[in-house]
Formats: C-alpha cells, sequence, structure tokens
C-alpha cells in the first residue's frame, strides 16, 4: 500500500489532494482492529478505510458510526460473502465470490471420485463465517456427488495456548476415521505451516492420505520458507490466477522485492502474493476515485467513483458488482513437490479443467486467456508418499467389520439361505455367491458379518439409512424410492416383473394346424409361383405339343391351371416336347421336393408334440376376468400390482414360499402369479411342467447390493460386478442355479413350433424364376419377331410381286415405300402381260 500510495502521488504530482497512508496494526486481534477503525473513522477523520477486516466486523464498525452511507469500506478479505443481513453500499470486498472458490474445491474432489471428505477450517475471530463457508462447500460437493463426513474447527492462535496439542489432539481423531482425504478450508499461514509439521510427525503425510489448501495457503507459498514445503509433500491446491509476464507487474515485482528485502534482509521469499497485487490495485482504487473529484473531497462522492472503478491492474481487472469483484477469477490447480510445486492445470467456472495458453498482452488491454479442453486427466500429480496413482480416499484397515444385512425371511430361498448352524447361522444362495464373487475383485480385503435380517427389504434400506446397518445384500430390485435412503451398486442381473400362468391344451387350432408350418406370405408365394412356372410350360408346348394347344380358350386356361397344380405333387400326365420346358421345370421340381420334405418334418413335429398355450394373455387380462393374482410376501410386487397395474386389494394374494404357488394354482386361489424376472426365472425351472410366462415384461433397475449413501466402497464394488459379468462369473452361476432343478417339460407352447418362411428357400426360388423368365424371353421374342414381320409379309403378298417384297424387306426399316404406290406400278404390268398374250 505503501508503493501505491507513491505511486498515485507521483502520477498526480499537481493535484492540490494527496494520498496519505494512516496504519493501524491489530496483530489479528478482532477487538482491537474495531477500535483502530473507529478511532480512524472519527478521530483522524479517514476519507476512506482499506484493511483486512471480515465483512461483519466492518458493517459493525460502518454502523457504529453512522457511516453507512458515506465512508467507503474497502475490504482485503481473501474471499468476498454475500450477506444479506448487510445492506450497506459503502462496503466493498475486494476479492472474489466465496462460493467460486468452493466449486473449484468441489471441482478437485470430484475429478478424482471421492465420496466423502474431511473439512478443516480455523476459527478466527467472533465474526468468523466457518458455517456458511462449510454449508457452501456442502453443497458445491453435492453436485459433483460428494459429501462431508466429517469437520474439524481448529481454534485461533493464542500467546497463552498450547496450538500444537490442539492440532495433534484433532488429528490423532482423524487418523482414527477411515476418510483420508482433508481440505483445509479456511486458515492462517501461521496454523497451516505448524498443521502441516505435526501431520509429517504423526505419518498423515504417507502414502494413502489426501491434503488439499485453498487460495488463502496455496497464493502463499511462494513466500514461506522451504522446510515448510518440505512438509507439504504431495499437496495439491489452487491459487487465483494473474498475469505475470506484463511490464508492469515486472517493475512492481523488482520495486517490491527491494523494499521486501530491505525490512526482511534474512528471508529470501520475496514474491508478490495476489492479496499484495490486490492491495496495491485498491490503493489504486482509492487514488484514481480522488483524482475523477478534481480537489472536491466528499465521501459518498467518493465512494460513487469507487463503484465506478473500471481498469487493469496488476491482480486483473478492477470493476465491481454486487459489492465485490466483477471477474471472473481462473485458478491454477498446484501439487507440492521438491523445493516448490507444480503447476498441473487451470480451472474456470465456465470451462472447468483445462491447459492455459495465455496470448500475447499490451499493457492496458484486457487480460485474456485460451482454454484448450484436451485435459481428460490431472497429472502427473505426486500424492503424499510419493505415489503417483490417485489414492482411494479412505483406509480400508481402519474399518471395523461391515455390518451387512441378508433377508432372512424371503419367498424364494434359492437367492438367500438363512440356516441355523450349531454356531450361529450360515448364509448361502445365488445373490450371496454373486457378494463372494465381487469381493475377489475388490483391490483391498473387506471385513465384513452377514447379519439376518427379518423384514423386507424396504425396511432393511431405511436401516441402512439410519446407520444400523453398514450394507445390505440380497435379490433387491434398484428401486427410485429406495434410492432415497441409500445408495446402490451395478445391477449385477437385470430384472423386470412379468406374469407366470398356468398353461392348457391349444385346441383351437388343430382343424387348421397345417396351416401354420408355413408362414402366410409362403403360402401365397408357392401357389403363384406353381401358376407362373405353368403358365411359362404352356406357353412353350402349346404351339407343337396338342396336349397343351388343343381345344378352345377356356380349355387352355383349364390347362394351365391343372397342370400348375399336378406338377406340385408330381402327378401331372401331359408329357413334354420341348427341351426348354424340361430346363424349366428341372430346378422347379427339385424346389417342390425340398418344400414337401420340410413340410412334412415341420408338420410331423406339431402331431406329435402336445401343444400348450398360457391360460391368460396377460395381466389386463386378469384383471378384466376380477382374477386373483400372487405374489411374493412383503415385496414391492404386491404394491405394484395395486398402485401402478390397478388390481384390487382383495384380489392380490400374498404367498409365503415359492413352493406354495403350485399349490394356490391347484386349488384356483390364484390364476397367476407376478414375479421378478429372475424369480420367474426360477420358478419356471423348477416347475417346468405347466406353467409359462406371458404378457409384457416391465423392466425395473435390476437387482443390486445397498450401501450408504456416497459411501466410497460402491464405486468399488460396481466395478467388481462388472469385472465379474465381464468374465462370465456371474452367468456361470446362475446357470449352475437353474440347471440344479431336474425338470424336463414334455409339451411345448406354440410360439415355440417351427414355422417356415421364405428365407431358408429364397436361393432355390430365384433359380426357378431365372429359369422361367430365361424360357420366357427365348420363347417370347421370336413370337414377337415372327408378328412383326408377318404383317410386311401379308402386305407384300397383296402387291402380287416378288421384287416389291425384296424391296419392302429391304426398306422395312426406313420410311419405307409408298405401297399404295407400288400396287399401282405392279397393276400395270399386270395389264402388260395381258395385252401380249392376247391373239
Amino acid at each position: 500500500m505503501k508503493m501505491a500510495i507513491q505511486d498515485v502521488n507521483l502520477l498526480c504530482s499537481n493535484c492540490s489532494t494527496k494520498l496519505t497512508l494512516r496504519l493501524r496494526d491489530s496483530h489479528g486481534n478482532a477487538a482491537q482492529a474495531t477500535s483502530s477503525a473507529t478511532d480512524l473513522i472519527n478521530r483522524v477523520k479517514v476519507e476512506a478505510f482499506l484493511g483486512n477486516l471480515a465483512l461483519p466486523q466492518a458493517a459493525l464498525v460502518s454502523d457504529i458510526n453512522n457511516c453507512s452511507t458515506e465512508t467507503p469500506f474497502l475490504l482485503l478479505s481473501p474471499t468476498a460473502v454475500a450477506l444479506p443481513q448487510v445492506p450497506s453500499t459503502n462496503l466493498i470486498q475486494v476479492a472474489n465470490d466465496i462460493s467460486v472458490h468452493m466449486q473449484c474445491i468441489a471441482a478437485i474432489v470430484g475429478q478424482f471420485k471421492w465420496r466423502k471428505v474431511t473439512a478443516i477450517y480455523q476459527q478466527k475471530n467472533s465474526f468468523d463465517l466457518s458455517n456458511g463457508i462449510i454449508t457452501l462447500l456442502s453443497d458445491s460437493l453435492q453436485v459433483v456427488d460428494a459429501t462431508i463426513e466429517q469437520h474439524v474447527a481448529l481454534p485461533p492462535i493464542s500467546p497463552l495456548g498450547s496450538p500444537e496439542f490442539n492440532i495433534e489432539q484433532e488429528l490423532a481423531k482423524l487418523r482414527n476415521n477411515t476418510n483420508r482425504v482433508f481440505i483445509l478450508v479456511q486458515s492462517s499461514l501461521e496454523l497451516a505451516i505448524r498443521l502441516f509439521r505435526k501431520a509429517t510427525q504423526m505419518g498423515m503425510m504417507e502414502t494413502g492420505y489426501v491434503w488439499i489448501v485453498s487460495d488463502e495457503i496455496a497464493s502463499l507459498l511462494d513466500s514461506v520458507d522451504p522446510s515448510v514445503i518440505f512438509s507439504m509433500q504431495g499437496v495439491i491446491g489452487y491459487k487465483t490466477n494473474f498475469i505475470d509476464t506484463i511490464d508492469t507487474f515486472r517493475t512492481f515485482k523488482l520495486k517490491f522485492c527491494q523494499n521486501y528485502g530491505a525490512i526482511y534482509p534474512q528471508d529470501r521469499n520475496s514474491n508478490p502474493s495476489i492479496f499484495a497485487l490486490r492491495a496495491y490495485d485498491a490503493t489504486w482504487v482509492i487514488g484514481k476515485a480522488l483524482h475523477n473529484q478534481q480537489g472536491n473531497v466528499m465521501s459518498q462522492v467518493l465512494l460513487q467513483n469507487i463503484l465506478l472503478s473500471n481498469f487493469n491492474g496488476l491482480s486483473g481487472n478492477i470493476s465491481f458488482r454486487n459489492g465485490e469483484l466483477a471477474q471472473t477469477p481462473t485458478f491454477q490447480i498446484i501439487n507440492v513437490i521438491g523445493k516448490s510445486y507444480n503447476e498441473i492445470a487451470t480451472w474456470s467456472p465456465t470451462l472447468g479443467f483445462s491447459k492455459k495458453i495465455p496470448r500475447q498482452i499490451d499493457h492496458g488491454s484486457n487480460p485474456a486467456i485460451d482454454f484448450v479442453n484436451d485435459m481428460p486427466e490431472l497429472g502427473p500429480i505426486y500424492w503424499p508418499g510419493g505415489q503417483l496413482t490417485v489414492p482411494r480416499g479412505w483406509d480400508f484397515n481402519m474399518m471395523k467389520p461391515l455390518k451387512i444385512g441378508v433377508r432372512a425371511c424371503g419367498a424364494f430361498h434359492q437367492f438367500v439361505n438363512v440356516t441355523r448352524v450349531q454356531n450361529g447361522t450360515e448364509v448361502t444362495g445365488f445373490s450371496i455367491d454373486v457378494f463372494k464373487t465381487a469381493l475377489k475383485h475388490l483391490p483391498y480385503p473387506l471385513p465384513h458379518v452377514l447379519f439376518p435380517f427379518y423384514g423386507d427389504y424396504d425396511e432393511m434400506v431405511q436401516r441402512i439409512h439410519l446407520k444400523g446397518l453398514d450394507a445390505a445384500v440380497g435379490d433387491m430390485n434398484i428401486l427410485e424410492e429406495r434410492c432415497h435412503w441409500a445408495e446402490f451398486s451395478q445391477p449385477y442381473v437385470k430384472s423386470g416383473i412379468g406374469l407366470v400362468v398356468p398353461t392348457k391344451p391349444d385346441n383351437t387350432k388343430e382343424t387348421w394346424m397345417f396351416m401354420h408350418v408355413f408362414e402366410a406370405k409362403m403360402w401365397i408365394i408357392i401357389p403363384s409361383f406353381s401358376l407362373f412356372i405353368g403358365f411359362v410350360v404352356w406357353l412353350i408346348e402349346h404351339g407343337e405339343n396338342p396336349e397343351f394347344g388343343d381345344g378352345s380358350f377356356s380349355q387352355q386356361v383349364g390347362t394351365v391351371f391343372w397342370f400348375s397344380f399336378s406338377v406340385l405333387f408330381f402327378q401331372q400326365k401331359e408329357s413334354l416336347k420341348n427341351n426348354l420346358s424340361k430346363v424349366v421345370l428341372a430346378p422347379w421340381f427339385f424346389l417342390i421336393m425340398m418344400l414337401t420334405a420340410n413340410f412334412t418334418a415341420a408338420l410331423t413335429s406339431k402331431l406329435t408334440v402336445s401343444q400348450i398355450v398360457p391360460a391368460a394373455k396377460d395381466i389386463e387380462t386378469l384383471r378384466r376376468e376380477n382374477a386373483v393374482i400372487g405374489c411374493n410376501r412383503r415385496s414391492f410386487t404386491c404394491s405394484y400390482l395395486e398402485n401402478v397395474l390397478h388390481i384390487k386389494p382383495e384380489n392380490i394374494k400374498h404367498i409365503r414360499s415359492i413352493d406354495d404357488y403350485p399349490e394356490a394354482f391347484q386349488k384356483g386361489i390364484i390364476k397367476g402369479a407376478i414375479f421378478v424376472t429372475a424369480h420367474a426365472n426360477v420358478f419356471l425351472a423348477k416347475y417346468c411342467k405347466g406353467y409359462a410366462k406371458t404378457g409384457p415384461t416391465f423392466t425395473f433397475g435390476g437387482l443390486g447390493f445397498a450401501f450408504p449413501k456416497h459411501a466410497p466402497i460402491v464405486l468399488d464394488f460396481s466395478r467388481a460386478i462388472l469385472k465379474a459379468i465381464e468374465i462370465g462369473e456371474i452367468e456361470k452361476i446362475e446357470r449352475e442355479m437353474l440347471s440344479s432343478f431336474n425338470c424336463s417339460a414334455s409339451a411345448t407352447t406354440n410360439s415355440n413350433s417351427p414355422i417356415l418362411g421364405l428365407r431358408p428357400f429364397a436361393g432355390l426360388f430365384y433359380i426357378c424364376g431365372g429359369a422361367a423368365l430365361i424360357a420366357l424371353l427365348l420363347t417370347v421374342l421370336p413370337l414377337v419377331k415372327n408378328r412383326w414381320s408377318l404383317s410386311y409379309t401379308q402386305e407384300a403378298l397383296k402387291i402380287r410381286g416378288v421384287f416389291s417384297l425384296l424391296f419392302l424387306l429391304l426398306n422395312r426399316s426406313s420410311s419405307g415405300p409408298n405401297l399404295q404406290q407400288l400396287k399401282q406400278n405392279s397393276d400395270a404390268k399386270s395389264d402388260d402381260h395381258v395385252e401380249t398374250r392376247a391373239p
């Protein structure tokens, strides 16, 4: 600020009003800071206040001294907060909105997919806004599906207290927890140095730990001792980005280092931070506003000029909106390593993580940065302990055995079966086998205890939310309502709801059973093709074969139809004279033979296998008939029948076990049963005779395992399930479960009967059609040609002249001679011949 005062007064050497700096050092004491500010306003009569007061503290000072609309307060806090209860317009925060800072922290957490974090902050004084900051961080973390598992408040450093002891106590508590992602949200540099030194001593800067520091600490790392950097190895953080390549910054930095070195000659780290740049720029704000008043020093006018400020300072563009800096900040993501830190990326609220490519910037122009969004990952990053792989974010070695609930009273014991043994309980079943298979693919051992739960799955999921259980395993459907209480893994089996009904013999179609051997289009194609073949053969034979050529028009048509029909059964009696006809019929005979053989086989299959159909078409049919439908007791399928499918409550029968369904069907208690897909497959595998699935399947989320919301194990478990699915382990377990039922059905439904279509015979049809078409062309083209030539021949014979006929044939392709003229010439010649022969 002293440097800025000198520069402002030097620039405006001819101005009548000069800036004077009145300094007060409160040594971090809130009460002393309030008292000093009051003294400066009332006794010294300052025209503007510039200092590091918290917004509530500055509001209190402004209200006490009745200057809420006059004396401008420029606050140099690290972040700008918004307080609705502070309407004063003279309180200007030379900082960026704190919500952007919290978004950056959340983006880092989301980038590495950590689900739970621990927030650490320092309670500085009675005007501290830590609770509001934690709330903002929690809201930002929810966007990336993360949450604050615990937040720790460290007391302010006091000469009378023992800060190391307090820090050690809190770190010991954190070390005993499973979470390993720690965020230092708000802290003084002094407390941060003590914190990281103590964490290093306690082994909390080793492999597996994650430490994130905010801009308040990261922006000061250029001015700390190397021993501090050594204790922070592997820490990541973010710092406000500013342009350090312009000439004005280089000049300022040189002068700053000279002044700083003169005061602290033993300190070699003297690089200016963003906070020093903002203090310099804030002083210039007051200087420019004062210069614009042209000697008329009035606080209210000065405040208006300050609010209208708009210039490019060392820290960036200086303009204000809603009492804070208007420019949206960008942050450099840093990783402490070695003797300093690496800049690994840039983050902005609009572009997210990006590589930074600065453009050439002229002094006085708008600072601008180009971004390229081609960084899917941040890195390389050296984490605490020197590891390069991203830490998991939690320590399973600190975990107590998970208390995993398994339903002990389900209807299908093939999935979860709880039996009592001498030493306790034994849990088996398909879902348990899947769970154990997934455990093998986890990258760490997972201590757990399977705990029998005598309730339904809804109650068990709610018990997870109430922390009575750590997880739930079983044939549990992933439902939207359950997702409010817990988080589910990747489904290990697809799921839906379907209807199972008894079957009955299909007597309605036995009369016309042969019609169902071929598809409908085949019954059209075969006779149509046969008629075409018969017509082509008749056309070839009728000229020289009396069996095809004799008779009237109606007899000829009958001959075509009869020949086309009889040839299908190889019963034609007409003999063929032309070899072209035999070429047409040869492939057709072969095709008929193939069709006959396949028709015989398919019809035999239909006659020898009993035909059955479902007793009801779908659920809507049962609903119209007012029939009773069974469902598993205490299952969501029962409520689904009532609330979604609109089945009357009195028509819903709750069934206790899978073995109770056949009896209910046989006694007529129920006409159908609704199952999830996996249960239906098991039921039909065990009772394959007399039952079938029918109607549409209503799709659901699948069968999965439930965990507490935001539990970091969910992602690992989902990956383990996907791995087991990809290598076929879960399919193998399911196949073994279904094959354990020795049930073979002697009947089949019509839907499984063979129906012959065009595709298997398409090649033969193409050959027959091609041969017939070629034969047709070979027969028709000569006829057309002969008919065309005959018309000219008949005309020439009328002229009775051989010469005229030859002339006519030679010129028929041209415009042709005048036939009438030729006739007259011929008649004249005939008369001459008569005259010469007369006596």
